[in-house]
């Protein structure tokens, strides 16, 4: 329910019935609008979102964990053996500055051969020399060389389907690198070429595949899903057209929020018939609230607006009625919900004449209004009796204000307005 009137900050614009312009502006503004809610989600609204969706987490979660499982199970197992190359200077020679020189050149070569180590003439080679069914560049794909800095080490990894074809494949890589390094190292008018390569570490059968990983794959499907999963329920959640709290009230509103009434069921009544109890205090402190948030003012006037009929609105506004009346001001509360009144229900009054004989004039104020208890400051003007077709009756402004001055009272208590309206219409967003 919404109050009004008078408690508007200044410049605060009316929600527009209609927020969503037709055609890509309307997906554009409605995906900003969810944006924004999103944004300004708390963490205790995220634990909301995920325990209302949980449902659609937890399957999105499942999903994700079954597309990773599928995933290892269409994949081709793939077998990594690798094999390690050390360099070395290949001269005769016992000076310290020399081997220095040397090592310092060989240093600077490894980075030259990690990247011909895997070229198309060794590829070609090598497949012949195995009857290989690949062709060089196919060859090429499966094989990476790796090495450290400031180290003389090689690594040669081949992956291939079959585990002894990829130790093979591994092996003979190392058998022939030395003969392409020699060719193409060695210098005019000498037969030994300076640099020497070693394998310090040949390699052997892999006893499991390297790809897939079904846990891997497992573990990244769960989380993947549960990413999904928790981020639809979060974006679902932001889209709600539900008020989810007062401060979510207040924004969707543009109003201030000046209090929160927990909700009773219809039998819980009015306050008058029970002065001390949590509740009617609750209504005091509205009271007070509401004078505060029009300091400097002269508040005469509210208007208690539901969502839906049966939602509280008239205990609401009977009870607001009540507590300003016990605060010394004379009140009228007016039953403006002309389709479904409840508030001669609530107190308890007759509803033959009332408002609606008002606005035809076939009444006054003073003769329909009822005063509803003799301590009691607090006048009720019920709805009366409506014919068919009852908004034609509200959109008659000239009618209703120049009778309320007609209002007659015995003492000289400043008088406030309490309307209670029909429920506000349905809007498309916020």
């Amino acid at each position: 329910m919404r109050l009004s009137d008078g408690l508007r900050p200044p410049g605060a614009s009316t929600p527009p019935t209609d927020m969503s312009p037709p055609g890509i502006r309307g997906v554009v503004g409605r995906s900003r609008a969810a944006l924004g809610q999103w944004t300004r989600l708390t963490p205790r609204h995220h634990l909301q979102a995920v325990r209302r969706y949980r449902w659609a987490v937890l399957a999105l979660t499942l999903l994700g964990g079954l597309g990773g499982g599928l995933a290892s199970l269409v994949q081709t197992p793939v077998y990594k053996a690798d094999v390690q190359l050390f360099f070395s200077p290949n001269f005769p020679t016992s000076d310290i500055r020399q081997l220095d020189t040397g090592g310092n050149y060989i240093l600077q070569r490894v980075r030259s051969y990690a990247e011909i180590a895997n070229s198309p003439e060794i590829a070609a080679t090598v497949i012949g020399r195995l009857g290989l069914p690949y062709s060089p560049e196919e060859l090429m794909s499966q094989v990476s060389v790796t090495g450290k800095a400031s180290t003389a080490v090689l690594t040669v990894e081949v992956g291939d389907e079959d585990p002894e074809r990829a130790r093979d494949i591994a092996n003979a890589i190392a058998d022939e690198f030395p003969n392409f390094i020699g060719r193409l190292e060695k210098p005019t008018g000498i037969n030994t070429p300076p640099v020497k390569v070693s394998v310090v570490r040949p390699a052997i059968t892999p006893p499991s595949a390297d790809s897939p990983r079904p846990l891997t794959n497992l573990g990244l499907g769960l989380a993947g899903g549960l990413l999904v999963g928790t981020a639809t329920a979060l974006t679902a959640y932001a889209r709600e057209r539900a008020v989810r709290d007062g401060s979510h009230a207040a924004e969707v509103a543009e109003l201030p929020l000046v209090g929160m009434v927990e909700a009773e069921p219809a039998a819980a009544g009015l306050m008058a018939h029970d002065e001390g109890s949590d509740r009617a205090e609750v209504f005091r402190q509205l009271r007070t609230d509401l004078r505060l948030q029009a300091v400097g003012d002269r508040l005469t006037s509210l208007t208690v607006i539901s969502g839906a009929a049966g939602d509280g609105g008239a205990t609401t506004a009977g009870n607001l009625a009540i507590a300003f009346a016990r605060a010394g001001e004379t009140v009228v509360l007016v039953d403006g919900n002309l389709r479904n009144p409840e508030i001669h229900e609530l107190f308890v009054i007759a509803n033959e004449v009332g408002l609606a004989n008002v606005l035809r004039g076939e009444a006054s104020v003073n003769d329909v209004a009822v005063h509803w208890h003799p301590d009691l400051p607090l006048l009720v003007l019920p709805t009366g009796r409506v014919e068919p077709g009852p908004a034609e009756l509200l959109f008659q402004p000239d009618r209703l204000p120049p009778r309320w001055s007609r209002v007659g009272w015995t003492r000289s208590w400043s008088s406030s307005v309490l309307r209670r309206c029909c429920r506000t219409p349905k809007r498309r967003s916020w």
